[in-house]
């Protein structure tokens, strides 16, 4: 799970980012190897690793890549169910509109 926070920054003497795909990059502790962030390369979007937070009192708002998730897999929580479609359809445009300079 995951935490959006926008124009944050993370820093430290451990952590490793590694691009994961053509627009991605991901952060991680080369000490532990603890997942830390996923950004897109290129804009201001930021999502850290809720389990690096102490005592998160969130709810879940919205589950991505619903239809890719196993059937045991699943949350209790009244939320937003998305498909990896959806979230396609909603990223394709700002991705391309980035690497074109517009945004």
């Amino acid at each position: 799970m995951a935490v959006q926070v926008p124009g944050s920054e993370i820093t430290g003497e451990t952590l490793v980012v590694y691009r994961s795909s053509s627009f991605a990059e991901r952060g991680f502790c080369g000490r532990c190897g603890s997942h830390v962030f996923h950004r897109p390369r290129q804009g201001p979007e930021l999502a850290i690793s809720t389990g690096l937070l102490e005592n998160p009192d969130f709810r879940i708002a919205r589950e991505i890549f619903d239809d890719a998730r196993p059937p045991f897999y699943r949350f209790e929580a009244d939320s937003v169910k998305r498909s990896g479609l959806s979230m396609a359809l909603e990223w394709l445009p700002k991705l391309i509109g980035r690497r074109l300079g517009l945004r």
